[in-house]
């Protein structure tokens, strides 16, 4: 028997004792959030899904998910979390990743729920703003004194996945630089890069199935979505639930090499000779998370070492839509039971 099974002996559901659970059901894991908070993670061994109880002090049975827990309040517990996600956001999401003191270890779908009740209530600046705005002459966001701009912007958006290391300009610096880590995250292939010269974080992710569409860009410090997708204003919350649940990320992370120009035979990108050969189709979508791939971008600066990258043609202009703060439409999509 395992300390999980010997742990469900002791939780009470409405006063009693557990006889039992459905067959299908086995305890996984009991983590400890706080000395009165503690989390019972279960298994369907029929379907594979996970579940959590969240249990007080005497184990008493509260709930399965924070946002309907009786007993405790999701106060209580986003209290007990938010110290680890504010050193997330300051280090890991944003700038350079280190370890999170006190967090312990616990499954994907434990630390992404407790991340979007999280970020639902604290990050409320946060802006998404519609892709076809990207095709006019306009200025979204500056950060450390650069502009992220609507032509940086959607060259950005032209990004594509290859089968090589996946390597785009800097929207801040026009720098090449090479994604530092991939990951898949609820159905979600999400890239990380970073900006040394700007001191800024971004993150490129593509829905699993649609890695042919346009990616979704997200900066942290300018508190910036631009995607048409309606669900893209969780993407921070899954990052976060992401690095919470994958400690290891800080080892990765700094372990990841910059782009070098003569790690791919160039010299230097002031040298790239100009290819024109035809495009290629692209391959299809990886079985896995993977940080070698390539993009559109790298492939323009290697045909174009001496010229800007081109305008496209400029789209007939789209009625504007707000952007607004996400904070309601958010805590309307994670309050479910």
């Amino acid at each position: 028997m395992s300390a999980a099974d010997d742990f469900l002996r002791s939780v009470r559901v409405d006063g009693e004792k557990l006889d039992g659970l459905y067959d299908q059901w086995i305890p996984q894991e009991v983590i400890a959030l706080a000395d009165d908070i503690q989390c019972l993670t279960l298994t369907d061994t029929l379907s594979g899904r996970q579940a959590v109880w969240y249990l007080d002090g005497e184990r008493n049975y509260c709930g399965s998910h924070i946002e309907v827990v009786q007993r405790l309040h999701p106060q209580q517990i986003l209290s007990t979390v938010a110290p680890w996600f504010d050193d997330l956001v300051r280090h890991s999401l944003s700038s350079t990743p280190h370890p999170v003191e006190g967090a312990p270890e616990m499954p994907f779908f434990l630390a992404a729920q407790l991340a979007a009740a999280w970020s639902v209530r604290t990050l409320g600046d946060l802006r998404q703003i519609q892709t076809s705005l990207a095709g006019q002459d306009q200025e979204f966001a500056s950060v450390g004194g650069r502009v992220l701009s609507a032509r940086q912007i959607r060259r950005i958006l032209g990004t594509r996945i290859g089968p090589e290391s996946l390597i785009v300009l800097s929207p801040l610096t026009d720098k090449p630089l090479k994604s530092q880590v991939s990951f898949l995250a609820e159905n979600q292939l999400i890239h990380r890069f970073y900006d040394a010269e700007a001191g800024c974080t971004f993150y490129l992710s593509w829905w699993e199935r649609q890695l042919d569409k346009a990616p979704t860009f997200y900066c942290p410090l300018a508190n910036l979505i631009v995607s048409d997708e309606g669900m893209a204003g969780m993407l921070p919350s899954v990052i976060l639930g992401w690095y919470l649940s994958h400690p290891e990320h800080v080892t990765v992370i700094a372990e990841a090499l910059a782009f070098e120009a003569r790690d791919y035979g160039l010299g230097n990108a002031s040298s790239l000779q100009i290819d024109k050969q035809p495009e290629k189709g692209l391959p299809p979508a990886p079985a896995a998370a993977s940080a070698e791939m390539i993009s559109e971008s790298w492939a323009f600066l290697h045909r174009n070492p001496s010229t800007p990258a081109a305008e496209p043609t400029k789209r007939e202009e789209q009625q504007e839509k707000k952007s607004g703060r996400l904070f309601d439409r958010l805590r309307s999509l994670v309050n479910k039971s």
